[in-house]
């Protein structure tokens, strides 16, 4: 055996205080520790157990067994938060990072995963979606047991320790405790049902004095030794493991206090001395003839297999069908039973909806009447001064009176209008999250459809053929073979001479006649040349089949790659060529940029009072677009790329033909610049902002004014729609950001900024999320729906004159008069990266809708395109 022979390799998982190397935080004594005591006891010492550091990093042990063997234990950090100095505590973090390991380690796959549950808590972190899937991927093929240690000391102040039948009664509760709805130990024992085996069971803990421990309690080193009896790690420890097991009731008294490598040492020895010596086998030789029947009948037998295969395979098709089928079903149900939920809840957010205006209504009202009765009182009080006026004191009374009403009445319509707020916002995520369930289940369903249509059904047929082309091969295979078999078993006095594989290939030759008169003298010469026959038309046949299976490998492989590509398709973004050279022909100044919703092309407007198409990928114009009299402010694809809408300082509103480049319609209205223009999501409304410090919305198709939203007191320089395009959100140089109802053309909130905003943007489908770029250089990050600072980033020494955030919220885009862009971490407020290039200041920012490009516009007449991912060091499509 090698020196450096590797076995198993053990991953052990748990609480930081449940027994896997530490004691952290117990309340007593040191107590044993799992890990500790098996590298003890391989080793023959006994160190002492004190109360070490939790495990901040995943830590490899190396336990020496008999021959130069080892295995290794890995120690993870703790779950539930319990885990010091570590980046990412959470139970998928901690599975990353084993994962991780065990890739730059070359450790190959877990042969056990150690579960560690807590004696006085059982209940472990939630194993939600990616948790589980990041259990999967480490453990896939892994076997799980559960451990329950400190059992030994499990004792309070001045109390006796645990008896055995406590222990029991206690561990039954705690495991049916701590399988709750989506924690580890429940997926342990009811979700991994497949891998074939029940989930293993371990109490781990010292003798107790006086106690019949020996179903009670299980060494760690004990504990092993049976999980190892069990696993195949190489052919000399298999063979030590099953004398082990054979003799193991007669040498646990015995081995029970030994070492851990003294067991793997003495038990193989003793059952290796029982053992019979073994006898090197006899070979026994073979003939030409014989080599070629044996050759005969195992190529015979490898085409029937292949055959038989061929049918099971068909068999396993037909049942995957079926089960695809089923699967099929069961999504369609599901998604009838989700948009049943979706269409209730949205029966609830419309209600809650118009009970929020109604009760912001009456809010208003009251406010009025609590101003108006508030000066009538102020000036009968003024008057009440003055005893020639003659003022009633019950006027006084009354108003007083009125006014205390009305207060109260303000402060419950407020209160209502707070729970109703809280009611509104629950349901809107509870419709967030049916209508992501139904989406989810769309697509398992459309998968599946697809299987069904065309993986499957091209398996199946071309299943059917590759069977009938093998049982066609076989049949003919099967008649040569018979005539080889026999002619190998006749000779030349016999029939050989009517053997048709003796004739193959003689193309009609005769044979010579002094060998047909003295048969017996040419037997052994005609016999060999025979053989040499047999052995060349049994190598064609064995080409003509293997080449059939290689033919059938290419059409499988040719069948699989589609699947595979289209696979790709659905799950990968396409790759990306660097970012084009700078997009130069706009000879003024470039306003506004945006990308289409596939990111392959960008549009931008200018002062040159000209709109182009650009190829985002190549940097080539493709369109040229006129129409426009004075500079173009702003522009923006529609989200089926088929229509560009543009806003000018002509006052107008145009609506382009984005494969043709014409003028579909001219939206007219606004007096005075058109600063900002923006399409909702489902392409039907288009939002306009303008210098006359209005903001419209206007249907697409009829150009028709939908609503005028008035209430800003100073041009308006960017409005967009929330993702849902519930909402409408404009900021203007009067220093506030408004949110409007889209459908009632109400305020919901004021963002008071208290400089010139210059751009917002959103993220998210109901816009909570509101980013600004203002005079003053800062860009803000607001909660649309408190209208609170959520962030503050400072950095900019110009104008914060245009700002994008990605569709998650993860980053935000700024471009500055200072001529530089900043790509910001938003949930942290820190600058990733400053872009400079442009030798102006930039006007103009967009993200493509997947995160990947940014383009940006410049007073220098040019645009330029960045790549997102270089610059956030972020995987594509995260």
């Amino acid at each position: 055996m090698s020196k450096d022979l590797k076995g198993p390799t053990i991953a052990v998982i748990g609480k930081a205080d449940s027994g896997k190397t530490t004691t952290q935080g117990r309340l007593m004594t040191p107590k044993l520790q799992f890990i500790r005591a098996v590298c003890d006891a391989a080793s023959g010492t006994h160190g002492e157990y004190t109360d070490d550091e939790p495990t901040s990093e995943i830590v490899e042990y190396r336990v020496p067994l008999s021959g130069g063997l080892f295995m290794t234990f890995l120690d993870t950090p703790g779950f539930d938060g319990n885990l010091a100095n570590s980046k990412d505590a959470t139970t998928e973090g901690i599975l990353n990072e084993l994962e991780k390991y065990i890739a730059e380690n070359s450790l190959g796959p877990i042969a056990y995963a150690l579960f560690f549950l807590n004696t006085d808590d059982m209940t472990m972190s939630d194993l939600t979606v990616l948790p589980r899937k990041a259990f999967e991927r480490v453990f896939q093929s892994s076997q799980v047991a559960c451990l329950t240690a400190y059992w030994d000391r499990m004792e309070f102040e001045n109390e006796a320790p645990f008896s055995v039948e406590e222990v029991a009664d206690l561990e039954e509760r705690l495991y049916a405790s701590g399988r709750t709805g989506k924690s580890l130990l429940e997926y342990l024992e009811d979700g991994r049902e497949d891998r074939g085996y029940n989930l293993r069971r371990f109490r781990s803990g010292l003798p107790i004095e006086g106690e019949a421990t020996s179903a009670a309690y299980t060494l760690p080193q004990d504990i092993v030794f049976q999980l190892l009896s069990g696993q195949v790690v190489d052919t000399t420890l298999r063979e030590r493991l099953a004398a082990m097991t054979k003799e193991r009731d007669e040498l646990a008294a015995k081995l029970h206090a030994l070492p851990l490598q003294e067991k793997f040492e003495q038990a193989p020895t003793t059952a290796n001395d029982a053992a019979p010596p073994q006898t090197e086998a006899v070979r026994t030789p073979r003939t030409r003839r014989q080599r070629l029947l044996d050759t005969i009948d195992k190529f015979s037998a490898q085409v029937l297999e292949m055959v038989a295969d061929l049918e099971r395979e068909a068999l396993d098709v037909a049942d995957e069908c079926a089960a695809d089928r089923a699967a099929f079903e069961a999504a369609s149900a599901a998604i009838d039973e989700a948009e049943g939920r979706f269409a209730e809840i949205t029966e609830r957010v419309k209600i809650a909806e118009e009970e929020r205006v109604y009760l912001g209504q009456e809010r208003d009202g009251l406010r009025e009447l609590e101003q108006s009765l508030t000066a009538r009182l102020d000036e009968f009080g003024t008057k009440g001064a003055r005893p020639s006026l003659g003022v009633s004191p019950s006027v006084d009374q009354r108003l007083g009176s009125r006014l205390k009403h009305t207060q109260a009445s303000l402060k419950d319509t407020e209160d209502w209008i707070s729970g109703v707020e809280e009611y509104y916002q629950k349901a809107r995520q509870d419709a967030e999250q049916a209508a992501a369930e139904i989406e989810k289940w769309k697509h398992i369903r459309q998968g599946k459809e697809r299987e069904l249509n065309e993986w499957l059904s091209r398996e199946s047929e071309q299943l059917l053929e590759d069977q009938e082309s093998f049982r066609t091969l076989y049949a003919t295979l099967c008649t040569s073979l018979d005539a080889m078999r026999e002619g190998l078993n006749d000779s030349w006095e016999g029939k050989l001479g009517d053997n048709p594989v003796f004739w193959e290939r003689l193309d009609g030759r005769v044979i010579k006649p002094e060998i047909l008169a003295h048969p017996g003298d040419w037997a052994t010469v005609i016999e060999s040349f025979y053989q040499t026959g047999v052995t060349l038309a049994l190598t064609g046949q064995m080409a003509k089949f293997h080449s059939t299976v290689v033919q059938r490998l290419k059409v499988r492989e040719d069948l699989v790659e589609r699947e595979w590509k289209k696979c790709v398709q659905g799950i990968f973004l396409p790759s990306l060529p660097p970012p084009p050279p700078p997009l130069t022909g706009h000879n003024r100044e470039v306003n506004a940029v945006a990308f289409s919703w596939d990111g392959m092309k960008i549009v931008s407007g200018s002062s040159d009072d000209k709109v182009r198409v650009w190829d985002a990928l190549t940097g080539k114009a493709q369109a040229f677009l006129e129409g426009h009299s004075n500079t173009v402010t702003s522009v923006a694809f529609s989200p089926n790329g088929e229509h560009i809408v543009s806003g000018s300082g002509d006052r107008t509103v145009r609506v382009w033909s984005a494969l043709t480049g014409r003028t579909e319609r001219v939206l007219v209205g606004h007096t005075d610049w058109v600063g900002s223009v923006n399409f909702s999501q489902d392409g039907t409304q288009i939002l306009s902002g303008s210098n006359d410090k209005t903001v419209r919305i206007w249907d697409t198709l009829t150009g028709q004014v939908l609503r005028v939203l008035g209430g800003h007191t100073n041009y308006i320089y960017s409005a967009v729609f929330s993702g849902d395009g519930a909402k409408a959100i404009s900021g203007s140089w009067d220093g506030t950001v408004r949110v409007w109802d889209a459908l009632t053309g109400t305020a919901h909130n004021i963002l008071k900024v208290g400089s010139a905003v210059h751009s917002i943007a959103v993220s998210g489908d109901n816009g909570r999320c509101i980013v600004t770029g203002s005079s003053d250089r800062i860009v803000r990050v607001w909660d649309g729906l408190e209208g609170k600072v959520l962030q503050v980033l400072k950095g900019h020494s110009g104008v914060a004159n245009s700002v994008a955030v990605s569709p998650d919220g993860s980053w935000i885009i700024s471009g500055s008069y200072d001529k530089t862009l900043r790509v910001w971490d938003a949930s942290t407020g820190n600058v990733r990266s400053v872009l400079e290039g442009h030798s102006d200041p930039v006007y103009a920012v967009a993200l493509s809708r997947d995160g990947r490009r940014i383009a940006s516009g410049s007073q220098d007449k040019s645009i330029r395109v960045w790549d997102m991912a270089s610059l956030t060091s972020v995987p594509h499509g995260t």
